[in-house]
């Protein structure tokens, strides 16, 4: 009997073994779902005797009837024998149907993703039948049959607890043979279970392979979701704005939130950002790198110092093309500015010195504006400007000049210095300007004595000049030949030398004379020559005037003649209109605040304007 139970003891861990490893085993599929859970009977409760003698005599009895074909009796116990196997293998069949119901509910679908199983299930589906793959899955399978069966077991304990007392009062025989179904039930739930989780492992499995749209999306959300604890990196379309700001288009606006430092922003679309008007004061390497395609960045009105761009914060804008830096504590320029930069803004800082390095690099420079600053042209070196090789327009409004200062551009177009302390104007600063077009100077201290005779020689393209509020008695000579518009308004004029404007080609066609002192002995009769043909606006209000100037009607093109707040008292038949002047361009005639009378007024004195609305008495 020894050896026919070591025998039947090597079967049954085999037959355990190989259904637990295979994926592909068969399943009993007309096993009944029964409503009420069955009595279960422990193993404790079946003798082993019991069993080994039952399983020896089948043995015997089949290899009896194989020898002599004789003993019908062994024919018979084998055949009742083997009945009362099959009968509690039916049994086992029935209880395994109802514990796959039960637990079916009790293991969630999810489980499958516990400890990582989703990206490891969508790489081995993406691999195919790949060796690596299979071995990988089968791993995380066993371990996930590992987890079952705990929850079986443990199921299992408490229903066989509480099946332990109802027992008790049966008898040892009825005792002895429920354990031994229980024992041979047990083993072979078992087997049942392992085979149920490969066949739904088994399943799972083909269904990735068969492209399942729905599983195949859960799976590669679970392997491609980041960890919670993880910072995610933002893609071409993410964008990341700070609290309180908006975007309209390509455009950000985070102006007036009382931001005291730059929170981190990404945006690869965004060409403009506006930080004006917060307590920023300062920046590191990386602020801007988040907006690598910014061209205008407004940092105007905040608290920033020449130290907050010391990481150079801006040297990742390549693109930038327009940085606004009005309204700070500056003291001297941020070094290693964008090349790129095409206009740079600097007004209302603390600016005190300007050196050859100031502006090394901005070759590219169009618009440079420093207005309201502390320069003085001992501050400011002669090299300062050397690198701005392309720049056209220069603004040093409201600072502290007395001179202009040396060194400027030949590019430069348009020079802006009104509001400073400039006493004289000479030859040198200005020699190199040949293509100067607008030359402001209005609020200075300048007199006709203290501009050099030569002072207006190298500007060949002049066309604008504002020598408004300062302290000229006469319209200054040799003004620059190409001159169209010079204002002179607020001074102290008292006379206009005749032929001052002869030498003017194509012609001045504004003149600006308001609030001076101009009368009528002021006014040569040549005064005008040179301007007869192209002025188009000629203001003489308030001044000293008591009658129409008698060259007024000798300018033809005239479109806007003020002389009102004078001291006119009459008005000639032809004073304002020529009789010869039939094509008559005067559109607008001012002549309110005088002394005039209507029956003072010739008939036919404003017959030349063009509109009637437009004379005002």
């Amino acid at each position: 009997m020894q050896t026919p139970r070591t025998w039947i003891v090597i079967v049954c861990l085999s037959g355990m073994f190989l259904s637990g490893l295979s994926l592909n085993s068969s399943q009993d599929t007309d096993a009944q779902t029964y409503s009420e859970t069955p009595v279960l009977k422990t193993a404790d409760d079946f003798p082993e005797d019991r069993v080994v003698t039952l399983l020896d005599q089948l043995t015997n009895s089949t290899a009896t009837s194989d020898a002599d074909g004789k003993n019908e009796l062994h024919s018979m116990e084998a055949e009742e024998e083997m009945e009362e196997l099959k009968t509690l293998h039916a049994g086992r069949r029935k209880r395994n149907a109802w514990w796959r119901k039960k637990l079916a509910a009790l293991v969630d679908p999810n489980t499958y993703r516990f400890a990582g199983i989703g990206p490891l299930l969508m790489g081995w589906g993406k691999q195919g039948k790949g060796e690596q793959g299979s071995t990988s899955l089968m791993g995380i399978l066993s371990e996930l049959h590992t987890e079952r069966r705990r929850l079986m077991d443990q199921e299992k304990k408490q229903e066989e607890e509480e099946e332990e007392e109802d027992d008790d009062d049966d008898d040892d025989d009825d005792d002895d043979d429920d354990d031994d179904d229980d024992d041979d039930d047990e083993e072979e739930e078992e087997d049942e279970e392992n085979e149920e989780e490969e066949e739904e492992g088994g399943e799972e499995e083909e269904g990735e392979e068969e492209g399942g749209e729905e599983n195949e999306e859960e799976v590669e959300e679970s392997a491609t979701e980041a960890p919670s604890n993880q910072t995610e990196t933002p893609g071409p379309f993410t964008e990341t704005l700070a609290s309180g700001c908006q975007r309209t288009g390509r455009e950000i606006s985070c102006r007036g939130l009382g931001m005291t430092h730059l929170p981190e922003m990404y945006n690869l679309e965004a060409t403009k950002l506006d930080l004006a008007e917060n307590h920023l004061s300062g920046f590191t390497a990386q602020s801007f790198s988040g907006l690598p395609n910014l061209d205008t960045l407004d940092l105007s009105k905040n608290q920033l110092y020449e130290e907050s761009f010391s990481e150079q914060p801006l040297s990742s804008l390549t693109s930038l093309k327009k940085l606004n830096l009005d309204g700070n504590q500056l003291t001297r320029i941020p070094t290693l500015l964008p090349p790129s930069l095409a206009e740079l803004n600097l007004n209302n800082n603390r600016l005190i010195t300007l050196t050859e390095d100031s502006f090394k690099g901005l070759t590219n420079l169009l618009t440079l504006e420093l207005q309201e600053n502390i320069l003085h042209e001992g501050s400011v070196s002669p090299l300062t400007f050397k690198p701005l090789k392309k720049l056209q327009r220069l603004q040093l409004d409201n600072n502290r000049f007395r001179y202009l200062p040396m060194g400027l551009p030949s590019s430069l177009q348009e020079l802006r210095m009104k509001g400073n302390q400039i006493l004289q104007l000479s030859e040198e600063p200005l020699r190199g300007c040949s293509n100067l077009k607008v030359l402001d100077l209005n609020h200075n201290l300048l007199h006709e004595q203290r501009v050099v005779d030569q002072a207006w020689r190298h500007l060949k393209s002049l066309e604008d000049l504002d020598l408004s509020n300062n302290q000229f008695t006469s319209v200054p000579m040799n003004l620059p030949g190409r001159l169209k518009n010079l204002s002179l308004q607020h001074n102290s004029i008292r006379h206009i030398r005749a032929f001052t404007f002869r030498h003017l080609r194509p012609g001045l066609q504004f003149l600006g004379l308001s609030y001076n002192f101009v009368s009528n002995e002021g006014i040569e009769r040549h005064s005008f020559v040179g301007t007869f043909r192209s002025l188009k606006e000629l203001l003489l209000d308030n001044n000293r005037l008591n009658e129409v100037p008698h060259c007024i009607r000798q300018l033809k093109n005239l479109q806007v003649l003020r002389l009102d707040n004078n001291q006119i008292r009459l008005v000639r038949q032809w004073g304002v209109c020529h009789p010869q002047n039939s094509g008559s361009t005067l559109m607008t005639l001012h002549l309110e605040n005088n002394y005039l009378k209507v029956e003072n007024v010739p008939p036919k004195a404003f017959s030349c304007l063009v509109d009637v609305n437009g004379l005002f008495l």
